[in-house]
């Protein structure tokens, strides 16, 4: 049995906790939350900061410092985890890395109440890698039913480095002294873009706004710590077919950004022999000092040298193991590591797994059924791009940032492979039947629908079916993560600020009938996609299958005989989780795995930018799979599913704009069925918010073409 010396935690009001933040997550055990701060600290100086009182210490002879004692028994319950390097990021498409965090999660996850959880944690901090303990203890909030994942803080809160420039952060720390030495107790530090070396010779710079979005980074962050590929077999519903529908909408919106943007949607990487034609240089720091490493321009995708020489790994391996894969998704079956065959398809029998699931672990060599046959493509494609810059060991660099979750999507080349995984999944969908009139039918006809602003402005009413965005400030609290103080008894909280693409709320009115003599419950499901290409093209329905993003998916109250208006706020989105408003000024990032709201809306244009706003009504049950439970834990269970509860909705995600059609286009499509319907929705993209009250009506509401 493990013994500890009694630890007590005291909270303290001043110091780099401010009472707003203790008003952000009342609901979590406040002892525990304080394990997640300056996570580059020993847990001597995390002590020294907050008041712990330790169990006994030791001098470590490979650091110097004076580290817990680490009880025999714990240390051999924490395996990998303690074979991972201190000071380097942590690679969640290494599988060492993966290893040491499932290692330690279990450690964490069968702790026998929070309180010994508090104290294992506390003991193994000083032992193992920093972002492998943070990693560990962010997945076991979604693991454990005593905790919910979205009272975990804000990813950026805990890692500034991984969201903002090394530039800046040094300015934060320079001012923060200057502000101790004159007794003041906050800085407000402002970045830029033009400070972030960025520059408009590039023109993938012009989206980087998006791709660099502190709550996009941390959503992804989320995701694959809420659904990792390492997870027992079983312990999530349809995990592969999350895998895809989550990196398809993910896709799907960055180029809907683009075309606002007059760009070109994303090419696929998919000719690996040739070179990336466009470098990152992410001006970010791991942690221990060092830069994530840059990757210059043409850079080529090469055979990896890794020390020792047999865990190298080579293209040529990529290569097999897709054509591997494509055979089984033409064919119909993929090979069993048991010989036997096992169907894809997506009308599956009992017993039978969706195909979209089965693809979509053999491509991120989850639960695959032949790992040997189908590989490792996702993961080790990120590892291949994230050492591109020296695939050959030459220089002890560290990984590009596609080599972590936290980071990857800053870098363009993320959307280009993952437009090459969605490729793959296409190639599937498309091997599968049009939907029948039967499975696209549904008692509810909709009658119309309509997409309104909530009022944002003063003297400014909304049309309706126009939504605007614009950037605004947002400021967010650093101190959690960086130590800014020269003393323990130094009083100063550090807020980082800088513009961020945001819309103002909105909701959508659904008028329905019901024409039976009966109460039905319905479910509605809302897709957006921009109706015209980056030609000014009309998209027809084969190509609008790319672009199609879940807004919301929900079910309502039972419906009575007659006719309904069902309203629905933004905020309440199937594809949005738990929301922390606390102090506006410091706390706007979500917790746990939810889109980010600031992005709900795609950035339109200053003329206008027309997209499809689809609503379908489907039946359910009056006793339906989607009711909660009590205690359970709502999340959002589009995106990111649900750790504790199956998928509810038995109709494959993105269902009925995932499947080819022999309609020509979607006004046909929908015509067909009275349970759908089509509206028209223009989305504004505002460089200054007030100027809407300076346009005229026409203008603001008219647009032929999203360039106009």
């Amino acid at each position: 049995m493990l013994k500890f010396h009694l630890m007590t935690l005291v909270f303290l009001t001043s110091g780099i906790f401010s009472s707003s933040t203790v008003e952000l997550w009342p609901s979590m055990d406040e002892e525990l939350r304080q394990l997640f701060y300056l996570p580059y600290e020993s847990t001597s100086t995390l002590a020294d900061r907050l008041g712990i009182q330790l169990p006994p210490l030791e001098l470590s002879p490979e650091t110097g410092t004076a580290v817990t004692v680490l009880d025999p028994e714990l240390k051999a319950k924490l395996g990998s985890a303690l074979s991972i390097p201190e000071g380097i990021p942590f690679f969640a498409f290494n599988k060492q890395h993966s290893q040491a965090v499932k290692d330690l999660s279990k450690v964490f996850i069968e702790a026998k109440s929070l309180n010994v959880l508090k104290d294992v944690a506390i003991m193994v901090k000083d032992h193992v890698n920093s972002a492998v303990f943070l990693a560990a203890l962010y997945h076991t909030y979604y693991e454990r039913k005593d905790l919910s994942p979205g009272d975990t803080p804000p990813l950026p809160t805990v890692l500034p480095d991984r969201f903002v420039p090394t530039f800046i952060i040094n300015k934060a720390k320079k001012l923060a002294k200057s502000a101790i030495i004159n007794n003041q107790t906050e800085v407000v530090v402002e970045w830029h873009s033009d400070e972030t070396g960025l520059s408009s010779r590039s023109p993938e710079h012009r989206v980087s706004y998006w791709r660099e979005d502190m709550n996009l980074n941390s959503f992804h962050w989320h995701w694959h710590l809420s659904n990792p590929y390492y997870i027992e077999p079983g312990d999530r519903d349809r995990r592969g077919e999350l895998f895809y529908y989550m990196h398809h909408n993910l896709v799907a919106r960055y180029n809907m950004e683009r075309l606002s943007l007059n760009l070109k949607p994303v090419k696929a990487f998919e000719d690996w022999r040739i070179p990336v034609q466009d470098g990152y240089f992410p001006h970010l720091t791991t942690g221990n000092g060092q830069e994530w490493s840059s990757r210059q321009d043409s850079t080529f995708f090469q055979d990896i040298r890794e020390i020792p020489l047999v865990d190298s790994n080579y293209v040529s391996q990529l290569e097999m193991w897709r054509t591997h894969l494509y055979h089984g998704i033409d064919v119909g079956y993929l090979i069993h590591e048991n010989g036997s065959y096992v169907r894809l398809t997506d009308n599956p029998e009992v017993g039978e797994d969706y195909g979209i699931n089965l693809v979509g672990e053999a491509l991120e060599a989850g639960d695959s059924v032949n790992p040997d046959v189908y590989g490792n493509i996702h993961n080790l494609g990120h590892d291949f791009l994230g050492q591109s810059h020296d695939p050959a060991k030459k220089h002890s660099t560290t990984s590009g940032v596609m080599g972590a979750v936290e980071t990857a999507v800053r870098d363009p080349v993320f959307f280009r492979w993952h437009k090459f995984i969605d490729n793959v999944f296409h190639r599937y969908k498309l091997t599968q039947p049009p939907y029948t009139p039967r499975q696209l039918s549904g008692n509810i006809t909709v009658l119309n629908v309509t997409v309104q602003e909530e009022h944002w402005i003063d003297d400014y009413v909304s049309p309706e079916n126009l939504l605007h965005t614009f950037f605004t400030p947002k400021t967010f609290n650093s101190s959690s993560g960086i130590d800014f103080r020269l003393k323990r008894d130094d009083n100063i909280t550090v807020h980082i600020k800088s513009n961020f693409l945001e819309h103002p709320d909105f909701s959508y009115t659904i008028t329905v009938n019901n024409p039976t003599s009966d109460f039905k419950r319905m479910k509605l499901r809302i897709f957006l996609a921009p109706k015209f290409d980056e030609e000014g093209v009309k998209m027809n329905y084969a190509s609008l299958l790319r672009y199609w993003t879940e807004v919301d998916v929900f079910e309502t109250d039972p419906i009575a005989p007659g006719i309904a208006y069902i309203t629905r706020h933004s905020n309440e989105s199937s594809i949005l989780s738990t929301s922390h408003e606390g102090d506006k000024k410091t706390a706007f990032a979500f917790s746990g795995c939810s889109w980010p709201q600031n992005l709900q809306v795609p950035r339109g244009t200053q003329d206008g930018m027309n997209f499809h706003f689809f609503v379908m009504a489907t039946d359910v049950p009056l006793i339906s799979l989607t009711s909660h439970e009590p205690g359970t834990r709502k999340s959002s269970s589009s995106f990111c599913g649900r750790p504790d509860q199956p998928i509810p909705d038995p109709w494959p995600m993105g269902y009925p704009l995932e499947r080819r059609s022999s309609k020509a286009t979607i006004e046909d499509f929908v015509d067909e069925h009275p349970n759908m319907m089509l509206q028209e929705v223009t989305i504004t993209h505002l460089r200054d918010p007030s100027s809407v009250l300076r346009r005229p009506i026409s203008e603001r509401k008219e647009c032929l073409l999203f360039t106009c």
